[in-house]
């Protein structure tokens, strides 16, 4: 009823809030601004929209753009043109797309995933084997059998000697997976391994041994 008689004090009161809410609303602005310049500003970069395996070849809908403080970006180069290429490591969603994890442009498939300087073998496996899926690390252990045995094994009477044990030893370490089938698993390995495991998969028998390097 007074503010009806009298509207004065009911809009200065109004346009008092209104004055306040801008000057908070400005400082506010104001200070985030000022933070964007001190972490040089925002960018627009390319980050990954969802999980993605190595393998995938990324589609539109795996990539959307934020715009981010450049001070916080990764110090290695963000891929200018991601989609299309292929995650050569898993990607988690808003990671922020780097060049060192996508293959280079126009490498498809298992070539996608060979590191720069390495060969891809393909080892055969037997079903009910280790279960491998890109990107996991082995070992690459070559078993070789080895006729009769060490010097000065036997029964001690004179008897047949002993057979010695096949040896076992690895040609290749922390090898890449690549790709897994029904019947092999293709592994990326130094180029000075390949040779090692090429022969151990002539002569030998070869065994792939799920590492955590």
């Amino acid at each position: 009823m007074r503010l009806r008689r009298s509207p004065s004090p009911f809009w200065t009161g109004a346009v008092a809030l209104s004055l306040l809410t801008g000057v908070t609303v400005s400082r506010l602005v104001g200070e985030v601004a000022d933070r964007a310049a001190r972490l040089g500003g925002l960018v627009d970069v390319a980050v990954a929209a969802r999980a993605v395996e190595p393998g995938h070849a990324l589609r539109a809908a795996d990539v959307e753009v934020r715009r981010l403080p450049a001070a916080a970006l990764p110090s290695d180069r963000p891929a200018s043109a991601p989609i299309g290429r292929v995650a050569v490591v898993p990607l988690v969603a808003g990671e922020v797309l780097l060049a060192s994890k996508l293959a280079p442009e126009g490498l498809l498939g298992v070539a996608a995933l060979v590191p720069p300087g390495h060969r891809a073998l393909a080892v055969p496996v037997e079903p009910g084997g280790l279960a491998l899926r890109p990107g996991h690390r082995v070992d690459v252990l070559a078993t070789f059998d080895v006729a009769g045995g060490p010097a000065g094994t036997g029964d001690g009477g004179g008897g047949t000697a002993a057979p010695a044990p096949a040896p076992t030893f690895p040609v290749a370490v922390a090898a890449l997976v690549v790709d897994v089938g029904d019947d092999a698993v293709t592994v990326a390995v130094a180029a000075e391994e390949a040779t090692r495991v090429a022969f151990a998969l002539a002569r030998g028998t070869v065994t792939l041994a799920l590492t955590a390097a």
